[in-house]
């Protein structure tokens, strides 16, 4: 077990075992970050896209890492998680309305029976539900559209109260509101198997990774702190042809940067994006992202470029920028 460490104890770890210097934001600044603005986990977190000495009297530090460099890269992964977030959500909006409008002009579907099929076949989607009857978004549509009942536990008289649903009334347009987005895909795909006239928007094969950008932005993880991480997903057809198509990226980035879970899921949100989002709305998100990968994005861009600098991060910022400069 590793003993807890103040803010200055761990600014002084970074400097004497880690080897990351001081030099733009002092040791002083440093213990205030940890102090009052971020934590030391998710800031130290970005060193793992760094090297470190193999041998010398160096070994086992990091080359050329400034505590500056790391703090850029949680700010820059701030911006970005909420531009990604926003965007995975528009394109949720948009398949849940495109599959109520193909469910309204299929007239072998009445809404309520596929609920019930579903919920029939995936029991712990019914059990999410009943964990939400007591939360004040969804606990008014659940009790209108399902049949519940409180369920006294018998073996223990201290235990909680539960909510059990014994009968489903419930459309698809009114499940749509109750399901998060890895549920509704399931929903998606049972829709398609069960009515093979329909033809999804996306493949589940692009839709997965941004279901998994989805979790990452809503949960406040992470993004850039390991852009070495190797995708074990290979790129569909789709995202394939996607990024070939685009004449400012050549086939090595296309194969390097793509095996980049990071930089695959968010190309595979920006292929999905450029699909199915409406005119209005993508206009104004991709303009919004294209001001970052212009603006805020290069402010201190040189943190990373030059012969001390890194390519790894300097070449994903690269390829991220020119993948979204294509889509305007």
């Amino acid at each position: 077990m590793k003993p807890k460490k103040t803010a200055e104890e761990l600014v002084q770890m970074l400097h004497d075992e880690k080897g990351i210097q001081f030099h733009l934001i002092s040791e002083e600044q440093a213990v205030e970050c940890f102090s009052k603005r971020n934590n030391y986990l998710r800031t130290a977190s970005y060193r793992k896209n760094y090297p470190k000495h193999i041998a010398g009297p160096n070994a086992g530090k990091y080359i050329h890492l400034e505590f500056a460099y790391l703090t850029e890269l949680s700010t820059l992964d701030f911006y970005l998680r909420e531009l990604l977030l926003q965007m995975c959500i528009d394109v949720e909006h948009d398949l849940k309305v495109s599959l109520l409008r193909e469910l309204e002009e299929n007239p072998s579907e009445d809404g309520y029976a596929i609920v019930r099929d579903f919920l029939a076949q995936y029991p712990e989607i019914l059990a999410a539900i009943e964990r939400k009857t007591d939360a004040s978004f969804t606990g008014e549509l659940i009790e209108k559209y399902f049949a519940v009942c409180s369920v006294f536990p018998a073996q223990s008289p201290q235990a909680y109260l539960s909510t059990r649903i014994y009968d489903v009334d419930c459309p698809m347009w009114v499940l749509e509101e109750l399901i998060g987005f890895g549920e509704f895909l399931r929903m998606y795909r049972f829709y398609a198997e069960r009515n093979p006239q329909f033809t999804p928007l996306l493949p589940q094969r692009v839709l997965n990774p941004v279901k998994s950008l989805r979790n990452a932005c809503a949960h406040n993880n992470c993004l850039l702190n390991a852009l070495s991480r190797t995708s074990t997903t290979r790129p569909s057809p789709e995202i394939s042809a996607f990024i070939a198509s685009l004449d400012n990226i050549s086939a090595g980035e296309r194969r390097s940067k793509l095996t980049s879970r990071p930089m695959f899921e968010i190309v595979c949100l920006l292929y999905a994006y450029n699909k199915i989002v409406s005119p209005s709305v993508k206009k104004r998100r991709i303009k919004q992202l294209t001001e970052f990968v212009n603006g805020r994005m290069q402010r201190h861009i040189d943190y990373f470029e030059g012969p001390e600098g890194n390519k790894l991060i300097s070449t994903s910022f690269e390829f991220l920028k020119k993948v979204v400069d294509k889509l305007n």
